[in-house]
C-alpha cells in the first residue's frame, strides 16, 4: 500500500516537472520537441508539445512557416492517435494560413496526404498579397490584389470605406488556386477616391451561399490633383488702338454753311433787281444752312475707325482664346487625380 502511494506521488512529481519544463520551453522548442517526439512515435508527447507551440501564451509566438509546420506534424500526430476530426481541423487551420501548401509525401505517409486532401477540398479560405504601395498616375494603373484558395469555391470582393459602407465592388465569381483581382481607385460611379482609409474584403461563401469566413485588407488612400495653370493677364489698355477720332468743335463747317447760304441769298440782288429767281436763291441758301449745321453736328460727335476696331477685335479673340485653353488644361488636371494605394497586413474577420 505503502508503494503504491509512493509510485503516485513519484509519477504526480514526474509529471509536474515535466510540465514545468515544458512552460519553461521556448514556442520554438517546443516545435523541435514535438518534432522529434513524432519521429520518435511517441504521438502523445508530440500532440502535447505540438499544441503547446501552437498555443503557448506570454511568449514570441512562432512565425507564420513554422506555424504551418507545426499544424502539418499536429495534424498528422492525431491521425495516428485515431483522432480524425482533431487532425482534420489542424489541417484545416493549417490552409487557413497558407492555402497552397501541401504536405511532403517524402515525409508523411499517403494516409497523412489523403486527409489533408479531404481537408482542403472542406475549406473555404483565402489569404491575399499586395504590395506595399501603389501609385495610380494613368488610365490604365491599376492596385493588384491576389487572392489564393484552398479550394474552389465563391468569392466577393468589395471595397469599403473606413465605417463599412461599400465603394465598390470589385469582384462576384469563383477562385480557384489563385486570382488576381484589380482596383482602379474609383467608386461605383467612376469618381476617384478620395484621401481616407478604405478595405478591400474577401468574402469566401459556403455551398448554401453564406459567408464562411472574410478577409479584410486594410487600405490607405492618398489623393493629389494636379497644379492649375493661371489664366493669362487681362490686356493692358495701352494695347488697344483707338476706335473713334477725337471729337472736334464743328464751328468751321457752321460758318462755311452759313456764309454759303447768305452770299446765296444776297448775290442776285446785287447783280440785277427784281424778284426773278428768289425761290431758287432761298432752297440754294436753306440748303447751304442746313449742310453747315449738319457738319456741325458730325464734327461735333466721335467717328469710329474701322481699322482700329478690327484690330482690338483680333486681340481681344486672341487673349480669349488663349484663357480657354488654360481653362481646358486646368480642367483635365483636376480630373486627372493621382492615387497613392498603402496596403496593411490582412486580417481574417470571422463570420457571424
Amino acid at each position: 500500500m505503502r508503494r503504491t502511494a509512493a509510485l503516485f506521488a513519484l509519477a504526480a512529481v514526474l509529471a509536474t516537472a515535466t510540465a514545468a519544463r515544458v512552460r519553461a520551453q521556448s514556442p520554438a522548442q517546443r516545435l523541435a520537441a514535438g518534432v522529434q517526439a513524432y519521429g520518435n512515435l511517441d504521438y502523445d508527447s508530440a500532440a502535447a508539445q505540438l499544441r503547446a507551440a501552437l498555443d503557448s501564451a506570454g511568449a514570441p509566438p512562432l512565425s507564420a512557416g513554422d506555424r504551418v509546420r507545426a499544424l502539418v506534424y499536429l495534424g498528422a500526430t492525431e491521425l495516428f492517435r485515431d483522432h480524425r476530426d482533431s487532425a482534420a481541423a489542424a489541417f484545416s487551420r493549417l490552409l487557413q494560413i497558407d492555402p497552397l501548401y501541401r504536405p511532403d509525401q517524402l515525409v508523411f505517409p499517403p494516409e497523412v496526404s489523403s486527409l489533408f486532401q479531404e481537408a482542403r477540398l472542406n475549406t473555404r479560405a483565402v489569404v491575399l498579397s499586395a504590395p506595399p504601395l501603389t501609385r495610380i498616375t494613368s488610365a490604365g494603373d491599376r492596385l493588384v490584389v491576389w487572392l489564393y484558395a484552398a479550394s474552389y469555391h465563391p468569392v466577393d470582393v468589395t471595397i469599403l470605406r473606413a465605417n463599412g459602407v461599400p465603394f465598390r465592388n470589385v469582384y462576384s465569381g469563383g477562385v480557384g488556386d489563385s486570382l488576381q483581382v484589380l482596383w482602379d481607385g474609383r467608386g461605383e460611379t467612376g469618381a476617384p477616391a478620395e484621401s481616407g482609409a478604405y478595405r478591400l474584403r474577401v468574402d469566401s461563401r459556403g455551398g448554401d451561399g453564406r459567408v464562411v469566413r472574410s478577409v479584410d485588407l486594410p487600405l490607405e488612400v492618398a489623393a493629389t490633383r494636379g497644379d492649375t495653370l493661371p489664366l493669362p493677364p487681362p490686356l493692358a489698355d495701352s494695347l488697344f488702338r483707338p476706335e473713334h477720332s477725337v471729337p472736334r468743335s464743328g464751328a468751321r463747317a457752321l460758318a462755311t454753311g452759313l456764309a454759303g447760304a447768305a452770299v446765296a441769298l444776297v448775290l442776285p440782288s446785287v447783280v440785277s433787281s427784281g424778284s426773278s429767281g428768289m425761290g431758287e436763291r432761298f432752297g440754294v441758301a436753306g440748303a447751304l444752312g442746313v449742310a453747315g449745321l449738319v457738319g456741325y453736328q458730325l464734327q461735333r460727335r466721335p467717328q469710329p475707325i474701322p481699322e482700329n476696331i478690327a484690330a482690338n477685335r483680333t486681340l481681344r479673340r486672341a487673349w480669349q482664346q488663349q484663357a480657354d485653353s488654360v481653362r481646358a488644361v486646368n480642367a483635365a488636371r483636376l480630373r486627372a487625380v493621382r492615387l497613392e494605394i498603402r496596403a496593411g497586413t490582412p486580417r481574417v474577420v470571422e463570420a457571424p
